[in-house]
Formats: C-alpha cells, structure tokens, sequence
C-alpha cells in the first residue's frame, strides 16, 4: 500500500511539474480570467491533451442572485449537445440488432402524414428528412413565443404532433437543414425499439456505464442538486454591455422552459467532466464497435454526421457540436489527430469565441487578450455611408453590407463578420478581436482591418 501510494504521489508531483513547464496552460488560464472578468465568462472549461486534463476549472455564479458559485461539478443545460447521445442510442439499438438505420420511421411512430411514408432513421440523424424545425416556428429559442409553447406540459408530445401537421421542407434525403424536430422524433423511436423509457436508456446504457453521475435528463419540477440557474443579456444591452463589460446588471433570468423526457433533441443535464468522460469513451469501444463509431464520424449533407458536425480547420478534422436553450449555451469540440477535448458550459446567452480561441492557444498560436471595448449607440446613416465593395490589393474584394444596426464585412474565403462603432470610423470585430477602420485614400473611399495584434489583414478601396 506504502509503494501504491508513493507512486500516486509521485505521478502527481510529475504532471503539476509537466503543466508548469507548458506555457498554453498559463495563456488559457489568463485568457479566461481576463474573460471572466468582463463578465463574457459565467460557466465551467474543461481542456484536455492526450489523455491528460490541463484545465478544468469554472467562473462566474450558478446563481447570481444568490452568490452560488459555478463549480467543476456545476450541471448544466446542454441543450442540442443532446443529440449525440440520442444517436448514440439509436446505434446501440441498431447494433443489437432492435432497428436498422434505414427502417422507415413508419415502423416505430403511428399515424404520420403519407408524404412522410418514405423518410428514415438515417435521414433523422442526418438533418435530412425535411420535417420542420420547430425552433423555426417560434423565430428560435431566444423569443417569449417559443417559452410560451415550451412553457405547457408534455412538449415533446405535442412537437410531435404539430410537426405531423406541416408540410416537409424538401424532399427527404436531397437537402441538409438542421431539425430539432427530427430529434424529438429519435427519442419516441428509441422507445419503441428498446421498450424502455428515452431517460432510462440512456440513464441504463450510456450514462452510468461512463460514469457520468451528474447527468441525467432533465425535469424542470425536480430539486436537482448543483443545477445551474440560466440567464440571457437584458433585452437592449447587447452588444454595448457584452463588449465594454458586463455587470450583474446587464442580466436577467432566462424565459421559462419546461424540461420533461422524452427529449432528444436538447433534454441532457450535465457537468463538463461528465462530457470529458463521454468524450474519451468516443476512443473506445464501450459503447459500440469501431464501424459503428466511424459511421457517427463520418459527414454527410451539411458536414453533419450521426449528431456531430465534422469540420476541417487548421487543426485537421475536428468533431463539434454547440447548444443553446435559454439561459444556456455551450460547445464540444474534439480534435482526434491531437487527443484535444475543449468543453465549455455556460450558464448565460452568450458564447463568444472561447472555445475557438482556446483551440487556437493549445496549437501553439497567439491569441490577444480580451479587453474592454469602447463601443458606441449605432448609427444608421453612418453605417450606410460605409456600405459597399472595397476592392483589395490581393485581387479580390471584401463587400460591407448592413443587417439591421450591424455592418457586416464578407471576404470571400476568409471570414464574415459582424462590425460594431466605436467611434465614427472605427468599428470592432469581434470575429478577429480587432478592428476596421473606415477612411479615404485618393479621394476614395477606403477599409482597413486588423486583428487583434494591429495586424493588417486586409485593406481594400
């Protein structure tokens, strides 16, 4: 026992040594004090390499009214990081020989429209089934319509339901558009196929095998120890108050959202170390075997496989997924060439860039810091003046447009982005933390953007 417990200590003592010696640590730390600090931060991070975890820590308040602290072991909403596990499921079933990926969902739901007779399992993965989002019907999460609809019992039912009354989008399997409802769907054909209760499977089957004992699906009425409370901006105070700073002031209490199963699309519970464990199980065969595993992984229509979009960026593939609910945001990114897990849980309506900065840090790149922004009340006269094309030296052209208060800066191939006053011919960028300057050059008018360092990135008239 003496030995046993020598050599924990000393493989302790050993990876403090080898986190002090890496400098992305002591960068992601600062930049997400920084964050936290402008109040852009209120939620859990959890970073991990190789099978080593260099940051898991948490900010900001799970209860602001009441000073509760977010913790490591905070549970979150994670809204459409659902899905994952909802596929995850149908696999399990599929490899168990209870379905098949292509069974028309006429086997497992009654009384769908005819024009519905030929969709699939596999096309409710995959987004391509053409059944109305019903996020869509409500202008999207964020609106006083969608929390009255989500606000009555027994949602799930009802979505079903409402969603056999519209017509399909598209022909099924000839277009990507991302369905919520589609997901609903999968968690009444898990169900069938299992004979078990949506919550049970996975609770059975995915969630304890793992470990995750803080996650569960969610139900609104229970006291659920350690569940983080949601916020969202104060309507008006975005983008002035996000941007400059945010105070306590700036927030107020998400609408109300009445979590029940069966709820495939957005009803999982969780902590960031939860997800990690999950994460690490996607190496392994715990779950299903290897074919099964590549098919979740591989993209289809829209670069979205079985609940996961498949990316490529300057970290090769990455596997990624994002969720938002009232109150709540968060994303997953996995980077399989680099065993590189980001996971960052919110318990407020604003993301950012974290988790593509964090990303950009543990490659071994810069990244500046956040700051303080001077922004100022838009002006739409101003704002038109400086629409238009300015063509840049590279031969190409960046093309600035107005969306409502905001300009916008599309470069073909590189970046859309949106731009906001802070004075009257600076505007801040918060895609590349930097900033465009409006200006005249030989009598014409004239862009320049920069990044977050003062680097020129583009420079058009």
């Amino acid at each position: 026992m003496r030995s046993r417990l020598f050599a924990i200590l000393t493989f302790a003592l050993l990876t403090t040594a080898l986190h002090a010696q890496d400098p992305r640590i002591a960068r992601m730390r600062d930049y997400l004090s920084a964050s936290a600090a402008l109040g852009r931060l209120n939620g859990s991070v959890l970073v991990a390499e190789g099978g080593t975890v260099l940051i898991d820590t948490a900010f900001g308040f799970a209860n602001m009214e009441l000073e509760v602290p977010n913790t490591p072991d905070t549970r979150f909403r994670v809204a459409s990081v659902t899905k994952q596990f909802t596929a995850m499921a149908v696999l399990m079933l599929a490899e168990a020989g209870k379905l098949r990926i292509g069974d028309s969902i006429s086997r497992y739901l009654d009384s769908l429209p005819a024009e519905w007779s030929g969709i699939t399992i596999h096309q409710l993965l995959r987004h391509v089934s053409g059944i109305s989002d019903y996020e869509e019907w409500f202008d999207g999460y964020d609106t006083q319509a969608y929390s009255n609809y989500m606000a009555q019992d027994s949602s799930a039912y009802r979505i079903a339901r409402d969603a056999r009354g519209r017509p399909l989008d598209f022909v099924p399997g000839t277009q990507f558009h991302y369905s919520n409802s589609a997901y609903i769907l999968l968690g009444f054909i898990i169900e069938r196929a299992s004979g078990m209760r949506y919550e049970d499977f996975l609770r059975d089957r995915i969630l304890e095998p793992l470990g995750m004992a803080h996650s569960s699906q969610d139900r609104s009425l229970e006291i659920l120890p350690g569940r983080a409370v949601g916020y969202q901006m104060r309507p008006g105070a975005y983008p002035v108050a996000w941007w400059n700073g945010a105070s306590r002031k700036d927030w107020v209490n998400a609408h109300y959202q009445l979590m029940l199963p069966p709820q495939g699309d957005a009803g999982l519970v969780t902590t960031a170390r939860d997800l990690y464990a999950w994460d690490q199980a996607l190496y392994t065969e715990r779950l299903v075997k290897r074919s099964m595993l590549d098919s979740i992984f591989t993209p289809g229509l829209g670069n979205y496989g079985y609940g996961w979009f498949i990316l490529h960026g300057p970290d090769g593939v990455t596997y990624e997924h994002s969720g938002g609910l009232p109150g709540f945001t968060c994303d997953i990114m996995r980077i399989p060439d680099s065993h590189r897990t980001i996971i960052l849980l919110t318990n407020t309506d604003r993301l950012g860039t974290t988790v593509r900065d964090l990303a950009t840090i543990m490659r071994g790149q810069p990244v500046a810091t956040p700051t303080p922004r001077h922004l100022v009340a838009p002006d739409s006269a101003r704002n038109a003046a400086f629409a238009g094309i300015y063509r840049a030296a590279q031969g190409d052209s960046v093309e600035v447009t107005m969306n409502g208060a905001v300009l916008v800066a599309w470069w073909r191939d590189h970046f859309r982005a949106g731009m906001y006053p802070e004075s009257a011919r600076d505007y801040f960028v918060p895609l590349l933390a930097g900033v465009a300057r409006f200006g005249e050059r030989n009598g014409r008018k004239e862009l320049v953007i920069e990044d977050g360092f003062g680097k020129e990135v583009v420079r058009g008239t």
